[in-house]
């Protein structure tokens, strides 16, 4: 990561190393779920995690970052702003999958929109003055640790995960039909805890370090997760909807989709459009989770098996 720091800037360490690994365990569950013929669980699961991740974390990234520096501000290094910019753009994706459902065409493109991120961070190099605010604003020397190490947890983790995935989905789709409500409600709840734990946790991790770069590497870390999530798993959810023939529930997956694109949009702006970002940004992302997770709540707390299932396919 020192290495790489200095060549390239954070949207390339954060947003797509870090995101990468991060967003491995919600993947795993999501297509575990899908597989399984559980897409309530899938889409609360995706729409929950990316809504956690670009108010809860972004949140708390936000308020530890700024709250640990002396100017109790943030300052984002272009190529982090436009990796906002780009998350914006990509909420017209589940926003284009809210209105018409699974549709091949859209799959497409939201894969097409992923790869031609990938591109686009793989290009970007840290600028000279960033390198020079770099150095000048370096923490102390902390001791390297081992790559094998690191490896081997990485294999352990991800083993675990794909061992219990299957479990957890029954789990919870079986807890939320003695409950009597949508599967949708309790992934949306649930489902981040056990996926986004760690991509939350690195996040403060860097943030609270105060270091212009830490910082700027745990933004684009949930910026990039965020963009996965709206482009990548939008689109696998839209091959997998067409080849086994799901039905589109309505209002429940386009609710869902819909609340994803608008806390997106909403952290995309606050990324973007402020010069400088201060604790009072994640203070709004809170309680903008506040309210998607009422309106989630009396949306899906009282659910009916047989929901207009004939009326609502594609």
């Amino acid at each position: 990561m020192e290495f790489l720091g200095q060549k390239y800037d954070a949207s390339v360490i954060g947003g797509l190393l870090i995101a990468w690994l991060n967003t491995a365990p919600e993947a795993i569950f999501f297509v575990t779920a899908l597989v399984s013929d559980n897409p309530r669980f899938a889409v609360g699961a995706v729409s929950g995690s990316s809504i956690v991740v670009c108010t809860v974390a972004l949140g708390a990234c936000l308020w530890i970052g700024a709250s640990a520096r002396k100017s109790q501000s943030i300052h984002l290094q272009p190529q982090v702003k436009r990796q906002c910019m780009l998350l914006g753009c990509s909420t017209l994706i589940p926003l284009t999958i809210a209105v018409v459902g699974f549709n091949y065409i859209v799959g497409v493109v939201a894969v097409g929109f992923y790869v031609a991120f990938i591109f686009h961070s793989l290009g970007s190099k840290l600028p000279e003055e960033d390198k020079h605010d770099l150095e000048a604003d370096a923490d102390e020397h902390e001791p390297e640790q081992s790559l094998l190490k690191g490896v081997l947890f990485l294999i352990f983790g991800g083993g675990m995960i794909c061992f219990f995935s299957k479990p957890f989905i029954v789990c919870v789709v079986n807890a939320a039909s003695t409950l009597h409500v949508n599967p949708i409600l309790l992934a949306f709840f649930l489902a981040p805890i056990a996926s986004e734990m760690p991509e939350i946790l690195e996040s403060i991790s860097l943030a609270r370090k105060g270091n212009s770069q830490n910082i700027n590497i745990a933004f684009s870390n949930l910026i990039g997760g965020t963009i996965t999530k709206t482009t990548l798993l939008c689109g696998v959810f839209c091959f997998f909807g067409v080849r086994e023939n799901f039905a589109w529930e309505s209002p429940s997956y386009s609710l869902s989709l819909l609340l994803l694109a608008v806390c997106a949009a909403a952290a995309a702006g606050i990324g973007y459009l402020p010069h400088r970002q201060k604790g009072y940004h994640g203070l709004m992302l809170f309680g903008l989770f506040v309210v998607v997770g009422c309106i989630q709540y009396f949306t899906n707390a009282s659910f009916q098996e047989n929901i207009d299932i004939e009326t609502t396919l594609t």
